[in-house]
């Protein structure tokens, strides 16, 4: 490289320009990592050691938002394992970060793709801990792809699940379904969510059924009984707990919608389908 050249193209008096201007931009503006950037793109052009490709990542996340599993399996097959970001000189501590990176921009591909984003960072929680715990550097890529696939799932039933009309769009549905995932343990009104959301109960019912192609009423017995579900399958708890937890009037009651909804009574459906690991 010729003496003098930069690899970026970085004007310092423009810089010094601004700081004189914003004082306080001083706090944030570090020369330091201006050297390291150019030494590392020149080391880096050197050896011929580059990352892999925007596009392949913006075809992974795609793939996320799009519920669509076969594109993110031949997105993988793009993905070559030893071009990846070097942020740590441990290889072990290095696969932990770049796992941790790849988990972090999948939950968001998820939320774009219509994921709640409580259920969203709640699983990138738990993958991001089960990486730390990790003490062979190949497995922590191995949780980041086993979430990133998980997540594709998720997004894909969430897709299946809804006859729905668009509403990415739309932020008072957004607003709205946040509401019901982070109340499903309460008694849910339309004039509550309305009140919460500075509505009126009307329009804001007409305007779900106009995008979502389902009653509110319905959206929220559906996502209380996606949760009984849950409970039934990976917890002990007994059906009088369920109910009380999901905000139902009794035992009964819901037993009587989940079996409206699944065709199963409590019993059927636990007997069927608990996992084993919750019956000892």
């Amino acid at each position: 490289m010729e003496t003098g050249k930069k690899v970026v193209e970085f004007n310092e008096k423009t810089v010094d320009s601004a700081l004189r201007r914003t004082p306080e931009l001083s706090r944030h503006f570090d020369p330091d990592i201006r050297k390291e950037l150019e030494t590392r793109l020149f080391r880096n052009i050197e050896s011929h050691s580059w990352h892999n490709s925007y596009d392949q990542e913006m075809r992974e996340l795609s793939a996320i938002t799009a519920g669509d599993v076969q594109l993110l399996e031949k997105s993988w097959n793009e993905f070559k394992m030893g071009e990846v970001g070097q942020m740590a000189d441990d290889p072990l501590q290095n696969q932990k970060t770049n796992a941790i990176v790849v988990i972090t921009t999948a939950s968001r591909a998820a939320i774009q793709g219509g994921l709640s984003p409580e259920i969203s960072f709640t699983l990138s929680d738990i993958y991001m801990s089960r990486v730390e715990k990790v003490t062979v550097p190949s497995d922590a890529m191995k949780l980041a792809r086993d979430a990133e696939y998980l997540y594709t799932c998720l997004v894909l039933e969430q897709k299946q699940s809804r006859i729905s009309i668009d509403s990415s769009g739309n932020e008072r549905i957004y607003s709205c379904k946040d509401y019901v995932f982070r109340h499903l343990h309460e008694k849910i009104s339309v004039y509550d969510i309305a009140e919460a959301l500075d509505l009126n109960p009307d329009y804001l019912s007409t305007l779900f059924k106009k995008t979502e192609g389902i009653s509110l009423t319905t959206y929220i017995l559906n996502n209380k009984i996606t949760l009984a579900r849950n409970l039934l399958i990976y917890s002990n708890y007994t059906y009088s707990e369920i109910a009380n937890y999901l905000g139902f009037s009794s035992q009964s009651h819901l037993g009587e919608r989940f079996k409206l909804v699944t065709g199963y009574t409590l019993k059927e459906y636990r007997t069927l389908f608990q996992m084993k690991d919750f019956m000892d």
